[in-house]
C-alpha cells in the first residue's frame, strides 16, 4: 500500500535564511562530483542569523549517492507527487527529507529537499552530511569557491 508523500524536517542542519540574496548562486550553489566518499557533491547554503548584525553563514553539505545522479536545481516546480498546497507545505522553507516519495533507488534512499523562497533544490542521494560553516561571504557561490580553495579542490 503506497503512503502519503510527506515532508520530514532534517532537524540535524541549521535553518536556511529567508532573506538571501535572490538567483542562482546567492541562496545556494552546488558543486557537481562523482557524489563518492572520497568526492561527494557539495551543497552550500546561508543559514538563519539569529540577529541581523550577526555575520552572514553558510553551511556546506557533502552529498553521496550510490545508484543515482537525480539532481534538480533552481527547480520552480513541484514535486508531482506532494501536495504543495496542502498544509501549507508550499510556504515551507527548510532543509527537509520527502518521505515515501518513491523516486528513491537501489541504496539511494533518501529524497533531499532544500526550500527556499521561489527556489528548490532536490537530490537523491545515500547520505548527506554536515562538513562546516563558512562566514563573511557575499552569498553561497563565494562560499563554495572558498571552501573548494582551502580544501584544495578547486
Amino acid at each position: 500500500m503506497n503512503q502519503p508523500v510527506e515532508l520530514q524536517p532534517l532537524t540535524d542542519l541549521p535553518l536556511p535564511a529567508e532573506d538571501s540574496m535572490p538567483g542562482p548562486g546567492g541562496a545556494y550553489a552546488f558543486f557537481y562530483a562523482a557524489a563518492s566518499q572520497a568526492d561527494p557533491h557539495l551543497l552550500v547554503y546561508e543559514r538563519a542569523r539569529d540577529f541581523l548584525s550577526a555575520p552572514r553563514a553558510f553551511v556546506v553539505l557533502a552529498i553521496v549517492a550510490e545508484d543515482t545522479d537525480a539532481i534538480e536545481l533552481n527547480s520552480m516546480q513541484e514535486y508531482d507527487g506532494l501536495d504543495y498546497d496542502a498544509a501549507g507545505n508550499m510556504y515551507q522553507y527548510g532543509c527537509f527529507r520527502l518521505m515515501h516519495s518513491g523516486a528513491c533507488y537501489g541504496q539511494d534512499q533518501c529524497h533531499f529537499l532544500l526550500s527556499l523562497p521561489g527556489r528548490r533544490c532536490e537530490i537523491l542521494c545515500r547520505e548527506y552530511r554536515f562538513i562546516t560553516t563558512m562566514y563573511h561571504c557575499r552569498n553561497a557561490s563565494q562560499a563554495l569557491r572558498h571552501f573548494l580553495t582551502q580544501t584544495n579542490r578547486a
